[in-house]
């Protein structure tokens, strides 16, 4: 009697792309299985990426192919034509072409993605392909965080690895973007005034599209008013820190409602583009726990993907949203002190375009 000797693999991952990278239809960066983590036979791999998309094609884009031909494909990961639904296929032995036709209802444009395919199937050891590849053109748009693991991840370490590839530090001088938690919208302007007079105009802060504006919604992290700070230094959290627009080189400001300074509809604190530097710019940042509702953790540094609180240095009330539409179909942005906290819920992303 033969004992069948069993091979045991162990866990490994490599992280084939790091930083982003732009990424064209004739576009590629190849493998080969020799520099990638050992499998068993039969394999049982992961494989987690970010993505975003610039442009539709017109036919299947490769994100990435397993494989030395189009039908020997173990795994392979595509995007439909014209809207760029997710497209996974492999090989096996009962047929050349298993997998989903699309999964969603397509990608939106220039919006990051994390992307995780998992699967068990018959192993092939042919380079690993991403972007064009054999007959099909690649995709158009950036790839970050391409990761390559020779098991199953477990939906917890699928979890995991979200969370960690999209925590990057967070530093002075830093281009970012803030996004009203419960709404899903980017805080922004649409460049109307509040008129306090000639000499003191200052610009609306609003909440607008549910989608990125590259010249609208981005922003420079500043040190407080006063305060030297080094450009590249990480931010700690539960600091004093200052926010700088990109478009209109003025700081995200606040200031008591003497004088009927308030909000359009809810008759709050305003929150505006100031040019004229001084403390009403300064914003206190700190953390959401992630484990206890409604209370803060401090420890460390400011991460990107991290829920935040930002509260106004001189009257003590955080930035604040709702669902309150303007005339314009905006949304009403505050000073506001809310019992339940839901809507001061911020989360930063770090801009890298």
């Amino acid at each position: 009697m033969q004992n069948k000797m069993t091979k045991h693999v162990v866990r490994e991952w490599i992280e084939l792309i790091s930083d982003t990278i732009s990424f064209g239809e004739n576009d590629q960066r190849v493998f080969e299985n020799a520099g990638l983590p050992a499998v068993n036979e039969d394999l049982s791999l992961s494989i987690t990426l970010r993505l975003k998309i610039r442009k539709h094609g017109l036919t299947y884009a490769t994100i990435f192919h397993k494989g030395t031909k189009d039908l020997i494909r173990t795994p392979g990961f595509w995007l439909t034509g014209n809207k760029s639904a997710l497209c996974p296929r492999f090989t096996c032995n009962w047929n050349p072409n298993v997998g989903i036709d699309e999964l969603g209802d397509g990608l939106s444009l220039n919006k990051c993605i994390q992307s995780v395919k998992t699967q068990k199937v018959n192993f092939n050891d042919g380079p690993l392909y991403i972007g064009c590849c054999h007959s099909w053109k690649g995709f158009n748009g950036e790839i970050s965080n391409f990761r390559y693991f020779n098991w199953r991840l477990s939906s917890e370490e699928v979890k995991r690895d979200f969370f960690n590839s999209s925590r990057k530090p967070i530093l002075y001088g830093s281009r970012i973007a803030l996004v009203h938690v419960s709404t899903r919208k980017y805080l922004s302007t649409k460049g109307i005034k509040y008129d306090f007079g000639q000499q003191n105009q200052q610009y609306m802060v609003i909440c607008n599209g549910q989608e990125i504006d590259l010249k609208s919604d981005v922003w420079t992290v500043i040190g407080a008013n006063g305060k030297s700070v080094i450009t590249g230094s990480p931010v700690s959290l539960n600091t004093t820190i200052g926010f700088k627009h990109q478009a209109t080189g003025h700081n995200l400001h606040s200031h008591d409602t003497n004088y009927g300074r308030y909000t359009p509809i809810s008759k709050q604190q305003q929150v505006t583009l100031c040019r004229d530097v001084n403390t009403d710019d300064d914003w206190l940042v700190q953390r959401y726990s992630p484990n206890t509702p409604n209370s803060f953790d401090n420890s460390g540094n400011l991460m990107s993907g991290e829920i935040i609180d930002l509260s106004h240095s001189k009257t003590n009330k955080s930035l604040y949203s709702h669902s309150i539409i303007l005339g314009d179909g905006s949304q009403e942005v505050s000073c506001h002190k809310d019992e339940s906290e839901t809507n001061n819920k911020w989360r930063i992303e770090l801009v890298t375009d």
